[in-house]
């Protein structure tokens, strides 16, 4: 007789008694008492920018969703012939009101960045300015796209194709047009596939409906269908906001684990004896949250709690995007999690264990094959034999098969070369010709600082833009809340039966929201003060430099090391398994002394 199948119950979450609301708030008051500003975090080493950008380089495939003020904007003006009298708007005329445009959505838009083109856009690959444009979004050179209308961007097939995947990828982040109002969703992409070429059809499922909209709620940083411990969801605006007494008993549980050595086990019991609840929305009855080993885990290993919000291939910070509470440091969160312990060199504060699989790929693509002109990929090996055995070696391999000569046949490859090629080089190789670099960046100082101080005003416009906008919401949020703090607080005084009967708790709740935002707006202002400090005088430069290649000889922290590396180095290339050319970043393309270089193509560097 076939055994019966087991019927999978439905998981259903306790709402929490009042009882266990008393008992959690008593625990959450003698936690406070110790910590009354709890919304404080500590000082962090490392910053949730190095947070966010380490997960973009351990993800494969993954796109970080930038603040509008990062994003790096063009103006494409097109027309099909020299006849002026055949165009609807000439090339002044759309540059013009694409910049009207870019004023009125507060967007700014280098000069550079504004492109003209003189071609037809029936045909693809006929327009090499605009090939450039979209090998840009491909390679995050540039974010967002300005035009004065579909057609100036495509009138075929494919094109339309490459523009409306780059959208869907989130290369292309904020897509304007001058006498259209395009929406980033599933019917906005079919119109505008219809605009570019009524040939052309779309239908997206339903799977892809639903994936797509959740990609539209992370690039806003808004709620997308899952709950996080110790958060709800604000019903209007769909922000994350912390959830009192909950935010409270997550953060404790942050300190149990980073400082007081407590296993997730201990944790978990805690918290389950704590009445840990979880709700979508404020207006929500909390449910008991039944905490295991495994759950308090993986919540320690969620980045959002730092405010890096990561959902399938995009990755976006929280911080830049909205007056976001974190509930633990980026130093916490690299401490109490075995994988970012390693690869930043911090002590794990768990038990020891084998050593880990590296996923940092220092310098992603940025190592070029100097036979074939490709990226060569980042790959990890595990060393299995010797005294670093169970450590991870760094080899970057040219996978271009079909036309590299490293992947010719050995007796092929003999004939011409006299040796077979190596299909790959390891890090170890090419550190020392990039710190060789680092060691002869002393010419044309002055020239050098100052194009450096261009750059850090045009990032301290950017950064001020940012601390400003969250300024306004924090100081917007404080005074709605410090409203709805009053009226609750009046109801509490002075219509106690009413308040316990409809509101009890939204005190308490409203209370959480308020000293949240206030701590935001502290910090913006912090953040602006900052912004106004003095910048490096030449001196101070040089020195900067300096340390670049201490950091690099002496540093055991992966993250730091791939800094300087990206802060110095655009690309650089490798012959058999040696560096032939390194290409340097401005302003440190100035600074080289080519003389004294010892390898490599000194006149290609």
């Amino acid at each position: 007789m076939a055994s019966e199948k087991k019927i999978k119950r439905k998981h259903q979450r306790i709402p929490v008694s009042q009882e266990q609301l008393r008992k959690t708030q008593a625990i959450v008051d003698a936690s406070l008492k110790d910590n009354p500003d709890m919304f404080n975090l500590p000082v962090s080493k490392h910053s949730v920018e190095l947070l966010t950008d380490y997960f973009v380089k351990t993800k494969a495939d993954t796109t970080r969703i930038l603040p509008k003020e990062k994003r790096r904007y063009v103006i494409y003006c097109r027309k099909s012939t020299d006849d002026e009298s055949k165009q609807v708007r000439s090339l002044d005329d759309q540059e013009k009101e694409c910049l009207e445009l870019a004023e009125q959505l507060d967007i700014k838009v280098r000069k550079e960045d504004i492109f003209r083109e003189s071609a037809s856009a029936k045909k693809s690959g006929k327009r090499p300015i605009f090939d450039h444009i979209i090998e840009g979004f491909q390679t995050n050179k540039y974010h967002g796209l300005l035009t004065w209308s579909p057609d100036r961007l495509s009138r075929n097939m494919k094109e339309g194709g490459e523009i409306i995947e780059l959208v869907d990828l989130e290369r292309i982040q904020d897509l304007h047009f001058k006498t259209y109002q395009f929406e980033n969703t599933p019917n906005g992409k079919m119109l505008l596939g219809i605009l570019f070429a009524t040939s052309k059809q779309y239908s997206d499922k339903l799977s892809v409906d639903v994936n797509r909209g959740i990609t539209g709620n992370i690039t806003e940083g808004k709620y997308n269908g899952s709950v996080k411990k110790g958060y709800y969801a604000n019903p209007d605006t769909g922000y994350f906001e912390p959830d009192s007494l909950n935010w409270h008993l997550i953060r404790r549980a942050v300190v149990m684990r980073a400082y007081e050595g407590k296993t997730n086990q201990q944790i978990a019991d805690w918290l389950n004896a704590s009445h840990l609840s979880v709700r979508r929305n404020r207006d929500d009855t909390p449910k008991l949250a039944k905490m295991s080993k495994k759950t308090v885990g993986d919540t320690f290993a969620d980045p959002f709690y730092c405010g890096v919000y990561h959902y399938g291939e995009r990755i976006a910070n929280l911080n830049e995007l909205y007056d976001f509470m974190p509930l633990m440091t980026t130093d916490e969160y690299v401490t109490i999690n075995r994988a970012t312990a390693d690869t930043f060199n911090e002590k794990y504060v768990g038990r020891a264990t084998k050593s880990t699989k590296l996923d940092f790929g220092v310098l992603r693509e940025k190592v070029i094959c100097d036979y074939c002109d490709t990226v060569m990929e980042f790959q990890r090996q595990l060393i299995k034999k010797g005294k670093n055995k169970g450590s991870y070696t760094i080899r970057y391999y040219c996978r271009n098969r079909a036309s590299c000569e490293r992947h010719l046949k050995k007796d092929e490859c003999i004939a011409k070369y006299g040796k077979v090629l190596p299909k790959s080089v390891r890090l170890k190789t090419i550190a020392p010709a990039i710190e060789d670099t680092l060691r002869h960046l002393t010419k044309n100082t002055v020239e050098a600082h100052k194009r450096y101080i261009e750059r850090l005003e045009q990032q301290i416009i950017v950064d001020k833009a940012i601390a400003e906008r969250k300024l306004r919401q924090a100081t917007s949020d404080v005074k709605k809340q410090q409203v709805e703090y009053d009226k609750y607080l009046n109801l509490h005084l002075n219509h106690t039966s009413d308040y316990n009967k409809y509101h009890k708790g939204k005190l308490e709740q409203t209370e959480t929201l308020l000293n949240a935002y206030r701590a935001t707006q502290e910090q913006s202002k912090k953040d602006l003060a900052k912004l106004k400090e003095p910048l490096p005088t030449r001196e101070q430069f040089v020195e900067l430099v300096n340390s670049y290649l201490k950091i690099a000889t002496t540093t055991q922290d992966l993250v730091e090391e791939d800094a300087v590396y990206n802060e110095v180095v655009l690309n650089l290339r490798v012959r058999d398994d040696v560096v032939s050319v390194i290409k340097l970043n401005p302003p440190y393309d100035l600074m080289v002394d080519l003389e004294k270089i010892t390898f490599g193509a000194r006149e290609r560097t």
